[in-house]
């Protein structure tokens, strides 16, 4: 199929447009153990919306032959294969429409599989376990995949904190701490001095930055950490559904009810509170037996379970829950889930452990060892019967920057109104607003004309992303225009502008910064060592795709709002500060 082509289709008669895709993002690796691995790939640039499956082709380097390998079920960005043998393979991606395939992708990078090493109970590279809180009746807890590697947080006794530092105020704890870290990645020290080198804030100070995110973070419910890695953006999608965003995916996070949605449960299981948080390894292994259980139960990747909290009942309360990357196989997977836990919890289960005594995790882990893996039971054998159901909401636990993330050197102040033209549509400058540039150049390898300046092919345009927080508990209900997005409100009218648009929720951005984006912000204050408070607002300005959007009059004060059917098509590449 040619790509960058829209042609009509004819269905009973009735003409629908069709625009032919282009060839997916190139595909790679990740969660590679022994001869199996998950591998991952990005939408087409163009017509992503039309595809309905993909073929995935692979070729051993030994015999050189491409061979088709699999066809997913539906338009999923990401599969796991197994029982490869050994050797070093490439792999291709082709998009399946209803008129035929796409040109298929380049190839991937050479990965090597090799055997696997004798089953353990966790197959997979061990998932991080986290405690958070832990008293006598709850623990919180976060679950991170094995490559997240976070900056390590300077211990209290490394610090020399400002003289207006409050060591009562959660506010001058979170800042400092934040900082504390990010000059430790920065600088290469393990000691921090505030006195002689102290924190001003000002917009164009990328700490100031830093110290804005992190309470942009704690009003999702996250943490801000950092990491010594450069990872590219084109797999923010897989990162944000194991609840590790980056500067490349937070704007869908924030704006929409969209992909990153998390199916909770609350497991009711006979096992005994005090036995699993006894020491951190029994909790941990609590933990991991757990995760893998429910992966062998649900076949969802171990990387998209999260186990959140073990809370004390007559017995005990597990909160778990699995992200994927596409909404509909996160709900897909939780009825499929949930109708096995119902069916398990009307069946009476045979015992394991002594009905005489409440059941231990280390009782639990060595009866697990002396039996064969074939025949070892889960734990949800101990799942005491009742009606099982879920919920469906946001669960982010982190968002991670690199120091790779900024590009100073596009730094700049916009003092004064004035107008450009950025992929054929106006760019308006954001009057009043400092910019911070990210380094995005690198970061999506499969497409180097989106981020020009000269209205040439491939070239994408300006729009504006603001942020607002109502609450602790997330941004679930506030974002960019959220609570005109929750609704869509324009959705009819996008409908009658383009009928061929996906039925999908959609996403807004402004064409302007003040009074557009910037109406659905939320200010935050920011104290210096100084003493001195200031508050800021946090603007990101992105690039869109042309023809991915609608546009509309309402909701914005000035200029149009953009009505983006396809979250791919945003793309942010700075992020503006304004003090007020």
């Amino acid at each position: 199929m040619k790509k960058g082509v829209t042609c009509i289709l004819y269905k009973n008669g009735i003409p629908t447009n069709f625009e032919i895709p282009s060839e997916p993002g190139q595909p790679y690796g990740t969660n590679i153990s022994g001869c199996n691995l998950t591998l991952c790939w990005s939408k087409p640039i163009d017509g992503s919306q039309y595809i309905q499956q993909y073929k995935i082709y692979s070729k051993n380097i030994s015999n050189d032959t491409w061979k088709l390998l699999l066809t997913t079920e539906n338009a999923t960005l990401f599969v796991n294969i197994s029982d490869l043998i050994n050797g070093k393979y490439q792999f291709k991606i082709q998009g399946v429409t209803r008129v035929g395939n796409t040109v298929k992708s380049n190839a991937s990078d050479v990965i090597e599989l090799k055997a696997p090493q004798p089953t353990k109970i966790i197959n997979k590279s061990t998932p991080i376990v986290m405690s958070n809180e832990v008293s006598n009746d709850k623990v919180t807890l976060d679950v991170t995949p094995a490559w997240f590697e976070p900056v390590k947080s300077i211990p209290k006794e490394k610090i020399r904190f400002p003289v207006k530092y409050n060591e009562n105020s959660p506010t001058d704890v979170r800042t400092y701490n934040c900082l504390s870290t990010y000059r430790s990645m920065v600088k290469k020290t393990s000691t921090i001095d505030f006195i002689t080198e102290p924190f001003s804030s000002a917009v164009n100070n990328t700490e100031t930055l830093v110290v804005v995110l992190n309470e942009l973070a704690e009003q999702l419910g996250a943490h801000l950490t950092f990491t010594n890695a450069d990872y590219k953006y084109n797999d923010s999608d897989y990162r944000t559904a194991c609840g590790v965003t980056n500067l490349g995916s937070i704007h869908s996070f924030l704006a929409s009810e969209g992909n990153f949605q998390t199916a909770k449960f609350d497991l009711h299981l006979d096992l005994n509170y005090d036995n699993i948080r006894a020491t951190p390894e029994s909790l941990r292994m609590f933990v991991l037996t757990t995760i893998n259980d429910i992966g062998a139960v649900t076949e969802c990747d171990r990387d998209f379970i999260r186990v959140f909290s073990v809370k004390r009942a007559s017995s005990i309360f597990v909160q778990i829950g699995f992200t994927t990357p596409e909404r509909s196989e996160t709900e897909k997977l939780a009825k499929s889930f949930k109708e096995k836990l119902n069916k398990i919890s009307a069946t009476n289960l045979p015992d394991i452990v002594n009905k005489e005594s409440k059941k231990s995790v280390t009782s639990l882990k060595e009866k697990l060892n002396k039996i064969p893996v074939v025949k070892r039971p889960d734990v949800l054998k101990y799942l005491i019967p009742e009606n099982y159901d879920y919920k469906i909401e946001p669960a982010l636990a982190f968002l991670q920057l690199q120091q790779s993330d900024f590009e100073p050197r596009y730094n700049r102040d916009y003092p004064y109104a004035n107008e450009e033209t950025r992929g054929g549509l106006p760019y308006y400058f954001p009057q009043g607003w400092y910019r911070h540039a990210l380094k995005v150049i690198d970061k999506y390898p499969d497409d180097k004309a989106w981020l020009g300046m000269n209205n040439g092919p491939g070239e994408w345009a300006v729009a504006y992303h603001g942020t607002k927080a109502g609450a602790v508990k997330g941004i679930k209900n506030e974002g960019l225009l959220h609570s005109l997005a929750s609704s869509d409100v324009m959705k009819f009218e996008a409908k009658q502008q383009n009928p061929s648009i996906p039925d999908v929720e959609g996403l807004y951005v402004a064409t302007h910064c003040e009074r557009g984006a910037a109406d659905y912000t939320k200010s935050f204050k920011i104290k210096d060592d100084s003493g001195t408070s200031k508050d800021y607002r946090v603007v990101f300005q992105c690039r869109v795709q042309p023809g991915k959007f609608t546009v509309h009059q309402s909701p914005v004060n000035v200029g149009m709002a953009w009505r983006v059917f396809d979250e791919k098509a945003i793309r942010p590449y700075g992020l503006l500060l304004k003090s007020s």
